[in-house]
């Protein structure tokens, strides 16, 4: 017992430990609400997130769900980048709306290069014109903040994020404030569902992610900017300014810098998490032809090991709490009545069931690929014929790889 115990006490404190360490007493024993029963966590993406436009339609589908009604089993939704946008429409119950938009993103123009870039782009424009433009990319390093123009998808979001729609369950989403170089995190909660929510929502995330973590209310006059923010790719888009917690206005861009799978999120409130992936399986590139595609490979590669990381903890944090849930209740009284950290894991930290939803391939367009009509159209229908033919499998990290 002793032995298997010392094991128990170890695996916790490699997957969960130092976490902890910083945890406030305040929010142990007795501060801990019962989790959320599934969460659904829609990944960063950018065009590609028409994959996990068509994975909603096609769950809602096979599960007779209509406009208005909540998507069972997810009694939550975390999100970033587009996948915070998907998840307002998921949370709340516009699934046929979600399917027209994506079905007509492309007629939109959302991607607009800035008037100094569009020669880059333009094949009619002489080569005086495409070499200024470089010039003027050159300059991006020290007067510009994007390449992007950010009012046609600002716009877009304004149009088609109504505040007013009312909220089926909670949506949770990340950004990242440039100022202080720090992921914070926004959420929104439907009506009259109280300030327990929230506090569940703050107290969970302080306790997995660290005590310093931000984590707000998305207000009406804050939301359309919060979830631009999510999805504002840096080098293509400005920064969005919006005011951060002390009320002071920050540069925030994409929350995919630090989380782009929200899945440490989910974990931290809910019993069991679907995570939806915009990448298949890793296979290797090699063919860089410039510093864009390299500066997107650096970027892939963080992104792949912050959620393989996040992946990983969240199962053996989980692990673990089942493994010490075995031992006889006597034996665990005894243990966190001497280790208050293990008392306030036991208390605060879910038990997560794991499972994910991936393309096989890599998907037929690129990340800002708005205006591909024919890529998105194909990217939605895997997304849905995925969903009937496979379906989210469980994860295991001996076999998972990003």
């Amino acid at each position: 017992m002793i032995e298997r115990r010392r094991f128990l006490l170890a695996l916790w404190a490699w997957g969960f430990g130092p976490a902890l360490l910083g945890a406030d007493r305040a929010g142990a024993p007795g501060a801990s609400l019962e989790p959320l029963a599934g969460a659904l966590v829609l990944s960063g993406g950018g065009a590609r997130g028409a994959y996990e436009a068509g994975v909603v339609g096609g769950l809602a589908a096979r599960g007779g769900v209509r406009d208005g009604q909540r998507l069972p089993p997810y009694e939550v939704v975390c999100g970033t980048s587009i996948g915070a946008l998907n998840g307002w429409f998921v949370a709340t119950g516009q699934y046929e709306k979600l399917r027209e938009l994506w079905y007509g993103i492309s007629r939109e123009k959302l991607i607009q290069a800035k008037s100094r870039y569009a020669a880059l782009r333009d094949s009619q424009s002489g080569l005086l014109d495409r070499a200024g433009s470089a010039l003027s990319l050159i300059a991006l390093v020290r007067d510009q903040r994007g390449l992007l123009q950010s009012e046609p998808v600002r716009d877009w979001i304004a149009r088609n994020v109504d505040p007013a729609v009312p909220l089926l369950v909670p949506l949770l989403w990340g950004v990242t404030n440039l100022a202080q170089q720090r992921p914070e995190y926004f959420y929104v909660t439907p009506e009259g569902s109280g300030a327990e929510l929230p506090r569940k929502v703050v107290n969970a995330l302080h306790i997995l992610l660290g005590p310093q973590t931000v984590v707000r209310e998305a207000t009406a006059d804050l939301l359309h900017d919060a979830i631009f923010a999510s999805s504002a790719l840096p080098i293509a888009f400005d920064p969005v300014i919006m005011p951060g917690p002390d009320g002071v206005p920050a540069p925030y861009c994409d929350g995919g810098i630090a989380t782009n799978s929200p899945v440490g999120v989910a974990h931290a409130v809910a019993t069991s998490a679907d995570v939806v992936l915009l990448d298949p399986p890793f296979e290797a590139k090699t063919d860089y032809h410039d510093a864009v595609e390299i500066a997107f490979g650096a970027y892939g590669t963080m992104q792949r090991k912050i959620i393989e990381v996040e992946m990983r903890n969240a199962y053996f944090q989980s692990v673990g709490k089942r493994a010490i849930e075995g031992i006889s209740p006597s034996e665990v009284s005894r243990v966190t009545r001497n280790n208050p950290l293990l008392a306030t894991f036991m208390h605060s930290v879910t038990a997560t069931e794991l499972r994910y939803i991936r393309p096989e391939q890599t998907l037929p367009l690129g990340v800002v690929g708005f205006n591909d009509e024919v890529g998105i159209g194909k990217a939605y229908r895997q997304g849905w014929e995925d969903v009937g033919s496979r379906g989210f499998v469980d994860y295991d990290w001996r076999t998972f790889q990003l």
